[in-house]
């Protein structure tokens, strides 16, 4: 008979694995949209490259292992600190006034060079595994009007898997960022905590998708006999893009295009309240862009404008920040 993925679900630790061999507690339940995930061959050998006297080739060997897929869901604060962080770093934790929220302000650390990994267990409503050594290579958050923001990290492990009969954990009770939470300024000032000033660009937005990349890779160790990923390392350069459409409403956009004008752009997405002034929150945090495209188009009738910009690295914030504020009080690496 067929196995139904009825049932199914996928947890990850919160806390940040030792080293990329010693599993940690699962502890957090996160829902997902998609295919379930297992490890593959990353290196599938056969000797068709050899002479043998013969036409098809005689030998066969699976020689490592490789652990990737995407976790993609509606977007909300949790999901967004426990995968940016592992992406970019560092997570730095401070309490929001009063209040029992907390602030975690995540940025990209360049003294990373293994990436952090977390443990996650899939059951797929047939089969429960453990997974070892996952890392989060990237994520992505896109919304337009009408919608859910939706939020999509890539995962890379090392391939480890082990049988497992871990309860399913608790899931954080947050609610699903939608378009009616998101504000965009363009311009401003950033002062390391907060963005004032600058323009609300909000209401002609019409879609946004922002992307970061760490570009990570597996590394199979010599002399390691399991053809498991012994390190994931992040890659020589990060990538981070910021993608905007408009409706037109006048020519700033290709005005700032030429002239080169730099900006601070913030994308502050502010849900319910998660305790007295504090709200639920993600923001993205542009410290230094220019344009680097501004295209007019139609849209129904409508003038329109494709902007992407180009991040750069700014010499006291970065490049890119994300903060997140829920009643998640711990560092998501500690």
């Amino acid at each position: 008979m067929p196995k139904s993925i009825i049932g199914a679900w996928r947890g990850f630790s919160l806390a940040k694995q030792a080293d990329i061999q010693t599993p940690a507690t699962v502890d957090t339940l996160l829902y997902f949209e998609g295919e379930p995930m297992e490890p593959e061959i990353d290196t599938f050998y056969v000797n068709d490259s050899e002479i043998t006297g013969e036409l098809l080739p005689t030998v066969a060997r699976a020689l490592n292992k490789k652990f990737t897929g995407k976790h993609k869901t509606k977007a909300f604060p949790h999901i967004v600190g426990l995968f940016a962080s592992q992406a970019m770093g560092r997570d730095t934790v401070t309490q929001v006034a009063t209040t029992s929220a907390y602030q975690h302000k995540i940025e990209i650390d360049k003294n990373v060079v293994e990436l952090p990994f977390r443990t996650m267990i899939e059951n797929d409503g047939y089969q429960q595994r453990k997974f070892t050594g996952v890392a989060c290579t990237g994520f992505s958050l896109s919304g337009e009007r009408g919608g859910f923001v939706e939020f999509e990290a890539d995962l890379l492990g090392s391939g480890a898997e082990s049988a497992d009969a871990t309860p399913r954990p608790a899931r954080i009770n947050e609610s699903y960022l939608t378009y009616q939470d998101v504000k965009l300024t363009r311009g401003g000032t950033f002062n390391g905590s907060d963005v004032t000033g600058g323009d609300d660009l909000s209401a002609p937005l019409k879609s946004f998708k922002v992307e970061f990349k760490n570009n990570g890779k597996g590394v199979h160790l010599f002399g390691d006999p399991s053809g498991n990923m012994g390190s994931i390392r992040r890659g020589q350069k990060y990538e981070v893009s910021l993608e905007l459409d408009f409706e037109l409403e006048d020519a700033s956009h290709r005005t700032a295009l030429v002239a080169g004008t730099e900006y601070v752009v913030s994308l502050p997405m502010v849900g319910a309240v998660a305790d007295g002034t504090a709200r639920y929150t993600v923001e993205l945090i542009f410290p230094r862009v220019v344009y680097r495209e501004a295209k007019k188009g139609v849209d129904d009738g409508t003038l329109t404008v494709a902007a992407k910009f180009a991040v750069l690295s700014h010499p006291t914030h970065g490049g890119f920040i994300v903060r997140v504020i829920n009643l998640f009080q711990n560092n998501y690496l500690g």
